[in-house]
């Protein structure tokens, strides 16, 4: 975590400014003389009994009374966990100019939590600034931090703590990140989110899409639009300059099934900022509203950055500059063998010409298309895809091999069987012709108008036999997949999102394509 640049005083050690993504403090710059301040604070027994010269019952008046050392007009008033945020603070929020909101402490005794509560806070007033307080670790928190655009974590709320805060609230310079800060467009000090209209905003999102992504993630604009429009729980957002309207940010979110129709994921599958426009809180604003409506949807319990199906990027780009924005972020890019903790992952592309692989046996397996294997029935094939994707967190592949178990689809998926276990299966595609992977993945058709590819490989590990291992599975599937996009007459394959193997691929012939970080979390 980042530590502020703060004069080295022993008031500002009970407390650090542990981030502002929001670029709102010092709040001197964002207060004007008549704006109100709103303090929101949990009703709790104090740490620090009363002195004789003081009523205080409250351990938080003190925090109010430092505020308003600063600015005239502080209006306190206290929440419970229990009552939670009434329409009375509501109708308070719709009057403040800034919110500062108090945790005391983690979620105790099966009671709604303070961060839960400060989520609600944003709800009511999505557009103004709202600065939480921590008065304890933040490791005692639940992995909702990051929620906070702009925090303060102080190490209690004795009175000396909530001191230190209230100072670094109204002193703590606007240059305490390691980078320069940007100003910001004369005309607005807040960037405001809202949803795209696709028949509006295609051309102007089209346009920020190729100034922002590589050359070769280039695509058309009917292209993007057939990726972005798509029916179910969809929705993309946008920032406008609010002089002249141009659109300067996108952000592109999915919602998809894990493995049936609950639970599923929320996927952030793309931030997209002007250039001439970035490092002035463009991407943050659309972050963390886009997060937010998000998690609203009550089936969703994980979190992705990238995007599974349709595929826009499956993650940050292997390092880039945007894998570090993310981890600023909160979020764990460390690779440190938990899943989702940025482990790679990479798109790969073949020239069928140059397989070097040539006489390999079967070793005992029969390779087929599902409409070849009449015993094979589709529930069959869904147990067997939703088993194995579970327990490799490949996220989207059931709705996926859902679709294409339909017919006329249904003859792009490949499986193998060992004797007459099924041990492997795959969906292949050829870009342009009838196939919902195909258009989910536009990948292939940016690479050359001949290509094909293979997806969604789900290869068993407790039914081989000794004879046979995942990767020789692997490389005997990929072998009857080139055979079969020969046959279609296409000249490359591109196989997407694969975890290791690096020198597996380069070794038969592959090229890298483009390299990932798998980034998700439960909430």
């Amino acid at each position: 975590m980042e530590s502020p640049d703060v004069p080295d005083s022993p008031s500002c050690r009970e407390a650090v400014v542990a981030r502002d993504l929001q670029e709102c403090l010092p709040l001197t710059s964002l207060l004007d003389e008549d704006d109100l301040l709103y303090l929101l604070t949990p009703v709790v027994v104090p740490t620090e009994p009363p002195s004789p010269s003081s009523s205080a019952k409250d351990p938080f008046e003190p925090l109010g009374k430092a505020l308003a050392k600063y600015h005239s007009r502080i209006r306190h008033v206290p929440y419970t966990v229990r009552d939670g945020i009434t329409q009375y603070h509501a109708n308070h929020l719709a009057l403040a100019k800034a919110v500062v909101f108090v945790i005391n402490g983690p979620q105790c005794g099966g009671q709604t939590s303070q961060v839960e509560l400060s989520r609600v806070v944003r709800d009511i007033a999505p557009n103004k600034p709202l600065i939480v307080i921590v008065c304890c670790s933040l490791s005692l928190l639940e992995p909702c931090e990051t929620f906070f655009p702009t925090l303060i974590e102080a190490k209690d709320y004795s009175i000396s703590c909530l001191e230190c805060a209230a100072d670094l609230l109204f002193t703590a310079p606007g240059s305490w990140r390691a980078r320069a800060m940007l100003p910001m467009h004369p005309s607005q000090t807040r960037w405001l989110s809202e949803e795209w209209h696709h028949e509006n905003d295609l051309t102007a999102v089209h346009e920020l899409w190729c100034k922002c992504m590589p050359e070769h993630f280039h695509l058309g604009r009917d292209r993007l639009h057939s990726l972005l429009q798509r029916p179910g729980y969809i929705k993309h957002f946008i920032v406008r300059d609010q002089s002249t309207r141009n659109i300067l940010g996108f952000c592109a979110t999915y919602t998809t099934f894990i493995s049936s129709d609950t639970p599923c994921v929320g996927c952030i599958a793309a931030i997209l900022v002007e250039p001439s426009h970035r490092g002035r809180g463009i991407g943050s604003a659309l972050y963390y509203y886009s997060l937010r409506q998000v998690v609203e949807h009550d089936k969703v319990t994980r979190l992705q950055i990238g995007s599974a199906f349709p595929r826009l990027l499956l993650g940050p780009f292997a390092g880039s500059e945007s894998e570090e924005w993310f981890r600023r972020r909160g979020w764990r890019i460390d690779a440190s063998g938990l899943p989702g903790t940025g482990q790679d992952a990479s798109d790969w592309v073949l020239d069928l010409s140059e397989w070097r692989v040539s006489g390999l046996s079967d070793n005992g397996l029969t390779f087929m298309r599902f409409t070849e294997r009449e015993d094979l029935g589709e529930n069959e094939l869904i147990e067997f895809v939703t088993r194995e994707s579970a327990r490799h967190n490949n996220v989207g592949w059931y709705d996926q091999y859902l679709i294409n178990a339909q017919q006329p689809h249904a003859k792009g998926i490949l499986v193998v069987f060992e004797g007459n276990q099924l041990v492997a299966t795959a969906i292949s595609y050829v870009c342009g012709k009838d196939s919902r992977m195909a258009e989910d993945l536009p990948w292939p058709d940016a690479v050359s108008d001949s290509a094909g590819g293979v997806s969604c490989i789900c290869i068993t590990e407790d039914r081989l036999s000794t004879n046979n291992t995942r990767d020789m599975v692997m490389l005997r599937l990929i072998n009857f997949s080139v055979q079969i996009l020969k046959s279609e007459g296409l000249e490359k394959m591109f196989l997407d999102g694969v975890r290791g193997g690096e020198e597996g691929f380069q070794s038969v012939g592959f090229q890298k394509w483009a390299s990932y970080k798998e980034v998700w979390r439960e909430i």
